[in-house]
């Protein structure tokens, strides 16, 4: 996968754009962007998939391919995370009273 099929798959897959940050890959214009956000960049001869918070870019992987750093990102964007765990009775009732 290379960045604008990582571009097209997101976009399929209902990631909003302000979400992340691709080099080459531009969002559509007025797309509001949260200071904090994913980035995929190349640096130095290899890849880097990071967060930029508040104008800072924090690396939190780095790739010697396109593919495995897109890979990356498309995982974090799309991850739903743990499933729910049900309330104990216990906890419903706590939560029911006032």
């Amino acid at each position: 996968m290379d960045r604008r099929e990582l571009c097209e798959a997101l976009h399929a897959a209902g990631v909003p754009a302000g979400l992340y940050e691709i080099a080459g890959c531009p969002a559509p214009p007025g797309t509001p962007r949260p200071e904090d956000r994913l980035c995929l960049e190349e640096d130095d001869g290899g890849w880097v998939v990071g967060v930029r918070q508040r104008g800072v870019r924090t690396t939190l992987e780095r790739f010697d391919d396109e593919d495995r750093a897109c890979r990356s990102l498309y995982a974090r964007l799309t991850d739903p995370g743990p499933p729910s765990v049900p309330l104990t009775p216990e906890e419903r009732a706590r939560l029911r009273r006032p």
